[in-house]
């Protein structure tokens, strides 16, 4: 399923889908794998990415057609680019205990594209990210895995530490300041560095040397124990709140709401491969229960499906990377041991470069129309198509393929009832697809709806809305039911021959002491013998008969007719 929301007045197919084959990812490099992640970053008039030991570029930001990446720079065999991120106008690239931080030219910083220059000797990171042209990051190795570190001064010559309470895991930016990701709590980090005063020792007048940071990093939210390995695979500030990956969940924190800690926003799987902020939504890539790689997009309200790979009938995508609109595109996915990636424009910007997929479905929820408890037969079905105003080229002559289906076993099946394969511009702006259903054809308690678009070029009908007539097949409770009359009197014979002790007078007392109470009583029917039952009913009916009303207190006799129900 990958159609977008048209604001609040419909969804039509989407995002725009290419397939770029890269010789640059070919032997020698590596290709792309889902047990190497692949950091990224925008810095200046391009967009990177690492895969292993390579550091990859786009085409500038400002061209025109996508073009294959270029590579940047081989950092050797043992080396693994861990984050990528801008620092003073340069791309820092982290390499965990494998090498020094490296920075790279941009074309708006000092040292050439193609080249690298040392931060500093010696100082090395895994995660971080550039805040107020300073470089803050996590100690990389095992030791000091939980220090928090802030460079200042020129080309980073001096390094202040923090201390945290658990390894850092991530690093990223909210709401103006740094968040900061640990394997137990989450903390924020903002202000800025103070160079020292001229008389300060061993400073000698040098005021470009910081001396300390104005605030120190505070946690505002303690997450636990460390449940499993792909765990905050990433830290994203989007429309105002933090997202990570958390106990196979996409998690919400929002800083501004009452309540406190990480929130499941309806995202689930085994594992994550990472995510990203595209085209103006929240971008996350995982395999679900079954193990089909799924890639999903949040627009803040809810989710919209872009891809879906088959668990064994499709490459894995994965590391979803922002481009920064290079090529016109704005997003790629990766693919697990390939050389080819798909390509994404999630944006509409022109005619010719629209956001439209040429297939696509939309597939609503369970609908149990409130009545989930009842079996309902389906009548009818249909989906309407409006827009106040043309979607897509206004000279198209392209005809679309539209289908409507539904399915009674919760989505395993699909069953279609109508389509057209000639719907045009002029008669798309508002339709309506609909079909009476066969009397047998659909019984069920739920009912799920599907939306299919075929041959999109440059327009597709907006669909806004679904609907289904059904009837009720109202079943009432399943009870045994009796209705017959009892001779009280005295000496009565019982089904073992024998006679009862209790007189006719009362057994009848009895009988009006169960139904008065409401009492819960065993009943054997008159077939007992052949079929051994003790049913437990209550008597819902009773009514007494006397042979003369003025002997009914002198002799023990009556007829007293019962209906019994079972419980």
């Amino acid at each position: 399923m990958s159609p977008v929301g048209y604001f609040i007045q419909g969804v039509e197919p989407w995002p725009a889908e290419t397939v770029f084959a890269d010789a640059t990812l070919a032997a020698p490099n590596n290709p792309p794998s889902s047990n190497l992640r692949m950091p990224q970053a925008v810095v200046g008039d391009r967009a990177y990415v690492a895969n292993g030991r390579y550091l990859y570029r786009t085409a500038l930001l400002t061209a025109a057609a996508w073009e294959t990446l270029g590579l940047v720079y081989d950092f050797g065999p043992g080396v693994v680019i861990t984050d990528l991120t801008h620092y003073q106008g340069d791309l820092a690239v982290l390499c965990g205990t494998t090498r020094d931080i490296l920075l790279f030219g941009t074309g708006q910083g000092a040292v050439p594209a193609g080249t690298g220059q040392t931060l500093q000797a010696g100082v090395k990171g895994r995660h971080g990210t550039g805040y107020g042209g300073a470089l803050v990051y996590g100690d990389p190795t095992t030791k000091d895995a939980d220090l928090l570190k802030m460079t200042g001064g020129a080309l980073g010559t001096s390094i202040l530490t923090r201390p945290l309470d658990a390894p850092i895991v991530r690093v990223a930016r909210l709401g103006g300041k740094v968040a900061i990701a640990t394997r137990t709590s989450l903390w924020t980090l903002g202000g800025r560095p103070i160079a020292a005063k001229p008389d300060d020792p061993g400073v000698a007048g040098d005021q470009s040397v910081p001396a300390t940071w104005s605030q120190d990093p505070g946690p505002f939210f303690t997450n636990g124990i460390w449940a499993a390995d792909d765990d905050f695979a990433f830290l994203l500030s989007y429309g105002g709140r933090l997202y990570t990956w958390l106990n196979n969940h996409v998690q919400e924190f929002n800083p501004s709401s009452q309540r406190d800690g990480w929130r499941a926003v309806g995202l689930e799987g085994r594992n994550c491969y990472g995510a990203t902020v595209a085209g103006n939504r929240l971008v996350v890539t995982m395999t679900n229960r079954r193990g089909d790689t799924e890639t999903w997009a949040f627009d803040g309200s809810g989710w919209w499906q872009i891809h879906l790979a088959p668990e064994g009938g499709g490459e894995t995508r994965l590391w979803p990377m922002h481009t920064g609109g290079a090529g016109n595109q704005d997003l790629v996915l990766f693919r697990h041991g390939s050389t080819a990636y798909d390509l994404y424009r999630m944006v509409w910007r022109s005619v010719s470069l629209h956001n439209l997929k040429g297939a696509a479905e939309f597939k609503t929820s369970l609908l149990d129309c409130g009545e989930r408890d009842k079996l309902k037969a389906w009548r009818k079905v249909g989906a309407t198509f409006a827009a106040p105003e043309v979607r897509g080229n206004e000279l198209s002559v392209d005809t679309v393929f539209v289908a409507l289906d539904y399915s009674v076993d919760g989505g395993r099946t699909f069953v279609e009832a109508a389509s057209t394969g000639g719907l045009t511009l002029t008669a798309g702006r508002a339709y309506e697809l609909e079909a009476t259903l066969a009397g047998n054809a659909a019984a069920s308690r739920w009912l799920m709806l599907r939306v299919r678009w075929a041959s999109v070029v440059d327009w597709a009908p907006v669909l806004t809305g679904c609907w289904a007539e059904y009837e009720l097949l109202d079943a009432p409770a399943r009870r045994r039911r009796w209705s017959f009359k009892v001779q009280a009197r005295d000496g009565a014979v019982q089904r073992d021959r024998g006679r009862s002790v209790r007189g006719g007078r009362q057994l009848a007392t009895d009988l009006w002491a169960a139904w008065e109470s409401g009492a819960t009583v065993p009943f054997k029917d008159v077939d007992h013998d052949a079929a051994p039952n003790v049913r437990q009913v209550r008597i819902v009916g009773i009514a007494e008969e006397v042979a003369k009303p003025a002997d009914a207190g002198r002799w023990g006799e009556s007829i007293v007719a019962l209906t019994l129900v079972e419980v």
